[in-house]
């Protein structure tokens, strides 16, 4: 028998509204540890990432490597350059360009968040199997479409 979430066997059986669930508690756990420790949200920790891994890109880019609107990047990117953890600058050639970087700040700073999400992650897994998580993470990515943007959750 399987655990009962709502004791509403039309929410406690759709598929969407529990893997919704589980995506709030997450992040709800995920975003009180980073704001306490490094004062950034999980969506800004993604930035970090993507600049780190792809170095100095245009914003619009980081819009498309992140799956979110423009103006929903904006907003994240203005917060990390708030936080001293990116930098923008125009582009010589193409002057509506916005090109971002992040800060020696930035690097510190998902390097030692990335260390606390992954205590986050092993603990909130931990009740499922390594070949269960695995599973997980290859049936979530059957499901992403590529051609769907992600608004600001």
């Amino acid at each position: 028998m399987t655990k009962s979430i709502t004791a509403i066997p039309e929410l406690d059986n759709n598929t969407s509204f529990i893997m919704g669930l589980a995506y709030k508690q997450f992040r709800t756990l995920t975003n009180q540890r980073l704001a306490a420790e490094f004062d950034i949200t999980l969506e800004m920790l993604g930035v970090l990432r993507v600049l780190d891994h792809l170095g100095e890109i245009p914003q619009q880019t980081l819009a498309e490597t992140l799956h979110r609107e423009r103006s929903v990047t904006k907003r994240l990117v203005d917060n990390c350059i708030k936080r001293e953890l990116v930098e923008a600058h125009k582009s010589e050639t193409n002057k509506k360009a916005r090109y971002l970087a992040l800060t020696e700040k930035g690097v510190k700073t998902k390097e030692q968040a990335s260390l606390c999400l992954k205590k986050v992650n092993n603990d909130y897994y931990t009740p499922l199997s390594a070949s269960e998580q695995q599973l997980l993470q290859t049936l979530c990515k059957k499901l992403i479409q590529d051609n769907i943007l992600l608004g600001s959750d």
